[in-house]
């Protein structure tokens, strides 16, 4: 029971610590540059009208510069201020870099730009972003803002920030944001929107805005946004904003502003949405949109946003270990068979490919997953709590997160942060002379080698499994910090297997007979020949939109013209050849899998051919390491559109479409590994 003198004291912590907190947030404030802004929105002339008054840092140097939309038009109407052109926009470049001389003592100037912004602007709404440069952009400083923006009486504005007013007029809105936080950029979005509110009981605001009535789709999201929020707030601290919203865009999209996020109209009603692009999209309040990224030393946001969103949810439906076993066979897929497409994590800045992808979200991932297998997740989530305390509305890189990790652990995390943030590569693993050496003193001695086959060496902690009748198992970690680890166990029953990683705790280079054969290694390979028949209706555009998504070289050839299969690279079979179907036929003999002339059976279901499209891949027999991907469509399908959705099945090695809806995705199974030995 909480005492009436324990309860004082915990009030007197609060109001110490929030002003502590206040004065952190206005010692920042004064370092920022502050727009006070009115803004019109003219969506007939696809304009923008605007007058901003600007208060600079105290030290802020009287020439200074900044980028505008190369067709806003701008004049400075602030007295003694004067404003040149020092670059005018050429090419392909969308900005106009301007430099604004301050009069002897100012800290303020006053701006007047204007005009159209083609494309952004339209009757069906506004949206403006940082690299729009709707507002003048001050490189690498930080901006707060009051701004008041009228927009045609139907529509509503939607800001980073608190709204401290709104009005509706005849012929107008008038809504008023004030974002008195550091900010690295402004957005304004704006249309005729349907809003649907719900107030939580911290009196935070959560809200969704449609551009139709779908108070179905709404209130799907509004389920879901506080238990989101609150999750995160318990782990990490309180969440940074007094909103947060979902907002319809007028083109397909998924971005993450501070205190919104914004998805296309196809997107936002992707019922997965709700369990993946939500979560992570509400987390980055806390990382990039509150704690912000230097990313001159590596953009770690990514990452640890999948870490705690997406690879959460994993966790949540019983999926974790297959979702890391994904993420490594993404970087054996797009990275380990592509080395000069390898960086290092202090080298990321975005993801633009499956490879940037596969190191820059993943292998970030599974940085804080092996944190998190050594220290466990208490730990963890203290640790990035001290880093979101430490940093928030500030920059922060991998070295800060370290030393949070350090301060909380009580443990020297350089080599472990060095070799997994600096370092290229992935280290590669083996299990080596596993032997029961028999009885001794009532025990039985087990005997293994852990190698490691790279140089140099990583500092790993190596799960290993022993198993025993009933299913028993012994879990170990095993340090391994050296080419060769001799390790000796004794145990009271005698041992059936000794498995190495097996729940691919450890960023790592897999095996190929660890990881069920995908579409993903086809999408990575260097090389991927395909092969159809001559005339096949729809094979060609098949093979185009497939080698548009290949990141490497492909090659095309028809099966008429007799040529061996290739035995560099990946295959593909496309189309319903029957020279396919029985070389597909042979390859799988040992699966659960049947072909006639009119039907398919995969895993005991049974399609009919005539309305089933499928994508089979395999390892092939007798060439290690090489795969065969067999592609096939139903009667009434498009080639072209059954191609593209396909690149979005990646992880899978089986799949069956009757029309739309998935009937079967799934994955060949796994045999023994490399990393397991049976006694």
């Amino acid at each position: 029971m909480v005492t009436s003198k324990s309860q004082a004291l915990q009030k007197l912590l609060l109001v110490v610590g929030l002003l502590f907190f206040l004065l952190v947030s206005l010692n920042a404030h004064s370092q920022t540059i502050q727009h006070n802004m009115n803004v019109e929105l003219i969506p007939g002339l696809k304009s923008i009208k605007v007058v901003d008054t600007l208060r600079f840092p105290k030290d802020t140097p009287r020439k200074i510069s900044f980028l505008l939309h190369k067709d806003l038009s701008v004049a400075v109407l602030s007295a003694d201020d004067t404003l040149t052109v020092l670059h005018a926009a050429s090419g392909d470049e969308t900005f106009t870099e301007y430099g604004l001389t301050l009069g002897e003592g100012n800290e303020i100037a006053t701006l007047a730009y204007g005009g159209v912004i083609s494309g952004l602007i339209s009757n069906e709404g506004a949206a403006l972003f940082g690299e729009t440069y709707w507002y003048p952009k001050f490189l690498g400083q930080m901006i707060s803002f009051d701004a008041t923006v009228k927009a045609p009486s139907s529509w509503r504005a939607l800001m980073q920030g608190q709204v401290a007013k709104l009005e509706a007029g005849p012929d107008f809105t008038i809504t008023r944001y004030n974002e008195i936080y550091p900010q690295q950029d402004m957005y304004l979005i704006a249309a005729a929107f349907k809003i649907y509110s719900l107030t939580a009981n911290d009196g935070k605001l959560y809200q969704v805005f449609l551009r139709k009535d779908d108070s179905a789709l709404a209130q799907s999201y509004l389920s879901l946004i506080p238990e989101y929020i609150r999750h995160y707030s318990e782990i990490l601290g309180a969440y940074p904003y007094s909103s947060f919203s979902v907002v319809e865009n007028m083109w397909e999209s998924g971005y993450g502003m501070p205190g919104f996020t914004l998805l296309g109209p196809s997107v936002i009603r992707l019922p997965f949405i709700l369990t993946t692009s939500l979560p992570h999209e509400i987390l980055h309040n806390w990382w990039g949109n509150s704690v912000y990224v230097n990313y001159e030393s590596g953009n770690w946001s990514e990452g640890l946003t999948t870490y705690m969103a997406d690879y959460w949810q994993a966790e949540k439906s019983g999926t974790a270990r297959e979702y890391r076993m994904n993420v490594l066979m993404n970087y054996s897929d797009f990275v380990a068979t592509n080395p000069d497409k390898d960086f290092a994590l202090k080298d990321f800045r975005g993801r633009h490919s499956s490879s940037t992808q596969a190191v820059g979200y993943g292998k970030t991932m599974m940085l804080f997953t092996m944190l998190e297998h050594k220290f466990g997740k208490a730990l963890v989530d203290k640790s990035l709590s001290h880093f979101y305390s430490s940093h928030q509305f500030q920059q922060a890189s991998f070295v800060d997160i370290q030393t949070s990790f350090e301060k909380v652990t009580g443990h020297d995390l350089s080599g472990f942060f060095a070799q997994w943030v600096n370092r290229t590569g992935a280290p590669e693993i083996a299990l080596s002379d596993a032997r029961v050496m028999g009885w001794t003193d009532g025990r039985y001695n087990v005997a293994f080698e852990l190698r490691q086959l790279q140089t140099p060496v990583y500092d790993l902690d190596v799960p290993v499994v022993l198993t025993f009748e009933n299913s028993q198992e012994i879990r170990l970690k095993i340090k391994l910090n050296s080419s060769r680890q001799p390790t000796v166990l004794m145990t009271s029953q005698r041992p059936l297997k000794i498995s190495v990683d097996p729940d691919f705790l450890v960023f790592r280079k897999l095996y190929s007979e660890e990881r069920p054969a995908t579409l993903s290694q086809i999408f990575g390979s260097p090389l991927v020949h395909f092969y159809s028949e001559r005339g096949h209706k729809g094979a060609e555009g098949f093979i185009k939109v497939w080698s548009g998504k290949i990141e490497g070289r492909t090659t095309s050839q028809y099966i008429e013209d007799g040529a061996p299969l290739s035995d560099e690279g990946a295959l593909v079979f496309v189309g319903d050849a029957p020279a396919f179907a029985e070389f597909v036929r042979a390859q799988l003999q040992d699966q659960k899998f049947e072909l006639t002339n009119q039907t398919i059976t995969i895993q005991d279901q049974i399609f009919d051919l005539k309305d089933t499209s499928t994508a089979l891949v395999m390892g092939l027999k007798g060439r290690k390491g090489q795969t065969l991907a067999w592609v096939r469509w139903s009667s009434g399908s498009d080639p072209e559109e059954w191609a593209s959705r396909l690149t979005h099945y990646g992880t899978f090695g089986i799949l069956a479409f009757k029309g739309r809806p998935v009937a079967l995705k799934s994955s060949w199974p796994v045999s023994a590994t490399p990393l397991q030995s049976e006694f």
